[in-house]
């Protein structure tokens, strides 16, 4: 496969991923920032500024307009072109990428993609308020999920399909420790514990694990460790781990490139510590490195698979 094709299909999976984890923190924040609205408490502030936090934005709401939070929230995190990370920008990004491969992607793949992003252009912040912010951010949701359902379903799982998931299941590590940095819920009450786990569609498989009264401390295990939560670090590194052996055709349980070297030892981590092992320095410690290692690791796989070469006399 040339590496500009998998260039842009790991690209594509990347920024759908992101929209769909942009779109999910603010639906489920939104929904819950209803509640703090009234409140004098600082948490109205310290919600909308855990979101920015979560996607890496650099703007924050204005702690002189509470009330505005949300809304410049929704303006610089979904229709700021100008911002890279927000979900306008991410899928503009995707279906160019798409658009660049269309020979690639099956037909139903990319009606859907199409569809997605004429949709999203053709709304601004104050088409989305009319409609509701929460149901907006909700369609996005299940059109980007919709997405991921169609390459299963309709993709050959060959490197294509791969470089998909592997671009997918990256992005979905990356913001999963992302909100686990940017969310305190060990000394806040349940309620932020319970944000984080639906930020991470957990809330509910989390419940069923249960065998006992829940912590905070373990809402972070399960996010963390969970072996079968699809959003869970440790789920997201082995499906990550799938795609880059089933590229390379290295067995699995050994490495042939530095990606899967380094994957390794991310799994390995997450396979046989504790959470108390895990989070002894501190959550916010654990949830930096981990973002530091997967943006090495981006870059691995970057260096690995589609690598910047030089152009010279020799080149030519």
């Amino acid at each position: 496969m040339l590496s500009r094709v998998a260039e842009s299909l790991f690209w594509l999976g990347r920024n759908v991923e992101r929209a769909e984890s942009i779109a999910r923190i603010l639906e489920v924040s939104y929904t819950r920032a209803m509640d703090l609205y009234s409140r004098d408490d600082g948490r109205y502030e310290r919600l909308w500024r855990s979101v920015m936090q979560c996607g890496g934005f650099v703007a924050e709401p204005k702690p002189s307009a509470p009330g505005l939070a949300a809304h410049e929230a929704l303006a610089h995190c979904v229709f700021d072109r100008g911002n890279s990370n927000s979900i306008v920008s991410a899928i503009h990004v995707a279906r160019t990428n798409a658009l660049g491969i269309r020979a690639e992607l099956t037909t139903e793949l990319w009606v859907v993609i199409n569809v997605l992003y004429l949709s999203v252009e053709g709304q601004s912040l104050r088409s989305a308020l009319r409609e509701g912010p929460a149901r907006f951010l909700r369609r996005v949701c299940e059109s980007t999920q919709a997405l991921a359902g169609v390459a299963d379903a309709t993709l050959s799982h060959g490197d294509v399909w791969r470089f998909l998931q592997a671009g997918r299941f990256l992005e979905r590590a990356f913001m999963t420790a992302r909100m686990l940095q940017a969310i305190e819920v060990e000394h806040e009450p349940w309620h932020e514990s319970q944000r984080l786990l639906e930020m991470c569609c957990a809330s509910e498989p989390f419940v069923h694990d249960m065998r006992f009264v829940p912590e905070p401390r373990d809402a972070l295990a399960f996010i963390a460790l969970a072996p079968d939560c699809p959003r869970s670090l440790r789920f997201s590194f082995r499906e990550l781990g799938n795609a880059l052996h089933g590229i390379s055709d290295n067995r699995e349980g050994t490495f042939g490139t530095e990606p899967e070297r380094r994957l390794g030892k991310l799994c390995a981590r997450l396979d046989f510590a504790s959470a108390d092992e895990l989070f002894a320095p501190g959550v916010n410690i654990f949830a930096r490195a981990t973002v530091a290692e997967i943006v090495a690791l981006s870059g691995d796989v970057e260096t690995a698979y589609f690598p910047r070469l030089p152009i010279g006399i020799g080149n030519l």
